[in-house]
């Protein structure tokens, strides 16, 4: 932002933030409310810019912004989650006894849950697991394949 109106420097790195976030986040609504909050915790924490490039140091605070939010909304859910009584929907398959999930290898348990509960990118899941990209995709919806199975009756644990 050296010697730059904030409306210019807006003009001039707020689409490319938005692409980035966009890119982080797949939805565009959030990632325009996101480069907004970047915007502002740079402008909050200028003081403390070091010099280097004003566009990584942007990249940064959006990545800083967007796993903030994340945790947010996780924690939001889990509370969501602890204070919502149970639905007269249909029974859960844990209601009926079966336990599927324990029958599942550990790295199975860990793509599922991050990916259907906390939505994480496959590219992110993957490289936690020591797996690659490809290997998460197929098999997360393999073992979606294979629970919807299940769930209708007609499979085998």
């Amino acid at each position: 932002m050296a010697g730059q109106d904030l409306e210019a420097w807006y003009g001039a790195e707020g689409p490319r933030v938005l692409r980035y976030l966009t890119g982080l986040c797949r939805d565009p609504v959030l990632a325009e409310e996101l480069t907004q909050e970047t915007f502002l915790q740079a402008l909050i924490s200028w003081r403390g810019y070091r010099g280097g490039g004003e566009r990584a140091y942007l990249f940064g605070i959006a990545r800083r912004v967007l796993a903030g939010h994340r945790r947010r909304e996780r924690r939001r859910r889990e509370a969501e989650a602890r204070t919502t009584p149970p639905s007269d929907g249909p029974p859960s398959p844990f209601a009926r006894g079966e336990d599927w999930l324990p029958q599942l290898a550990p790295d199975d348990v860990v793509l599922l849950l991050e990916r259907a509960l906390w939505q994480r990118p496959y590219a992110d899941i993957a490289q936690e697991l020591g797996r690659s990209e490809n290997w998460a995709r197929v098999r997360y919806f393999r073992l979606l394949a294979r629970i919807r199975t299940d769930l209708e009756g007609g499979g085998e644990g």
